[in-house]
């Protein structure tokens, strides 16, 4: 039989036991509400940034934003900065990647660069900065829809997603978190990051400051600070995730840094008044570079269908044919001709013989048309050879117009 004294010291064991026990159990739900306490903080003093959709508010986000989603992505990140009490684009950047191949192509644009595209409405090129403030100077309020079509333009792709970051709110930032600057420490990240512009990593150095453990210990410096992001994201948290994602995506796949404000992408004309130069982007350069990167980071079922595509002009508009036609070419597709219908049409159609061939090829096609058209399942009346013919008509500048 057991002695009284070994069952005392085994009742005591058990006691200490359940007492570290119990312990254990408080001292680990104390962290843990103070870490959720914490983090409520956190997201208390950060909720005062607010992030707002105005696209979406003017229901322009249908014509602008792709509707469809596959394993390609593109966001757009726009930094805005003061300068004479206005508002302008600082930089901008594309970041697009396919997560099922682990590929990446991170765009850089600088704000001085100048875009060709604009002579229409303002008689020469305008400097890309400008773009947010020449829409609300064609139409009041209509500023970032303008801007972000402009960018779909110079770039020859949609988007899935933007980010733009005003003024206000990166100023704010700036202060509570550290200046965000170019720092070639970052030129590790990219495949060929020791032959661009350091100031291209500006967007690494920026969001570097947006770490979990950073913003914790400087929410208290939020505190009574207002400011607004405009994003098609739907919080503020959203955003910060969003652009933390493409930081780990940019150490883990190292993507090419196409750099435009490099000379290879760049052309110069007179300004004009003839005073000065101007530097614009050369779109035909930067196709046949974004190209090359396009072709293998398109969605895998898009690669199998391997498609051809011809685009003809019945609208009896100049420039439609080729527009459309450098679209379809930058979202991953072959287009094997592009022309002038041999008669003008009303309403845009499309002949797809094979209909069932070409279900990710036209997914991809249909989101740069957003608006009405016909699919016409055979050939038109002349002669043709593509697996899917677009003959454009009197309806496409309604497609979309600002």
């Amino acid at each position: 039989m057991k002695s009284a004294r070994e069952r005392y010291k085994r009742t005591e064991s058990k006691s200490k036991r359940a007492v570290n026990i119990k312990f254990g159990n408080i001292l680990f739900f104390l962290i843990l509400i103070s870490i959720i306490g914490y983090g409520i903080y956190t997201y208390i003093g950060l909720s005062k940034i607010k992030s707002e959709d105005p696209i979406k508010q003017s229901n322009s986000d249908y014509y602008l934003l792709s509707n469809q989603r596959d394993a390609l992505e593109k966001t757009l990140i726009v930094f805005e900065e003061e300068y004479n009490e206005k508002e302008r684009i600082k930089v901008a950047y594309l970041y697009a990647e396919n997560k099922e191949k682990s590929v990446a192509v991170l765009i850089y644009i600088p704000g001085w660069v100048e875009y060709t595209g604009l002579e229409k409405d303002f008689g020469s090129s305008i400097p890309i900065s400008t773009f947010r403030y020449a829409g609300d100077f064609l139409q009041e309020g209509r500023g970032f829809e303008y801007a972000i079509w402009q960018f779909e333009q110079l770039l020859g792709s949609n988007i899935d997603e933007y980010i733009w970051i005003s003024s206000s709110a990166y100023s704010i930032f700036s202060e509570k978190l550290g200046e965000s600057s170019g720092d070639s420490v970052y030129a590790q990240y990219y495949s060929n990051g020791f032959k661009v512009n350091q100031e291209a990593f500006m967007l690494n150095s920026f969001v570097s400051k947006l770490s979990w453990l950073n913003l914790i210990t400087s929410s208290p410096k939020f505190k009574g600070s207002e400011a607004v992001m405009y994003s098609s994201l739907s919080t503020i948290g959203n955003v910060v995730m969003r652009l933390k994602q493409i930081h780990e995506s940019t150490i883990s796949l190292r993507p090419f840094l196409l750099d435009l404000s490099g000379a290879e992408y760049l052309a110069q004309q007179e300004s004009l008044g003839g005073v000065g130069i101007s530097s614009y982007i050369d779109t035909d350069k930067y196709d046949t570079v974004w190209r090359d990167f396009i072709d293998g980071m398109i969605d895998r079922e898009l690669e199998k269908e391997r498609v051809r595509v011809e685009v003809y002009n019945g609208s009896g508009l100049s420039g439609y044919a080729s527009q459309y036609a450098r679209k379809i070419r930058n979202s991953g597709c072959e287009v094997v001709r592009y022309d002038n219908a041999p008669d003008e049409q009303e309403k845009t159609q499309f002949y797809v013989p094979k209909k069932d061939d070409f279900t990710n090829s036209l997914g991809v096609i249909f989101e740069l048309f957003p608006g009405t058209y016909e699919i016409v399942e055979g050939r038109p009346s002349f002669m043709t050879t593509g697996d899917i013919v677009i003959i454009l008509g009197k309806d496409i500048p309604t497609v979309y117009a600002f």
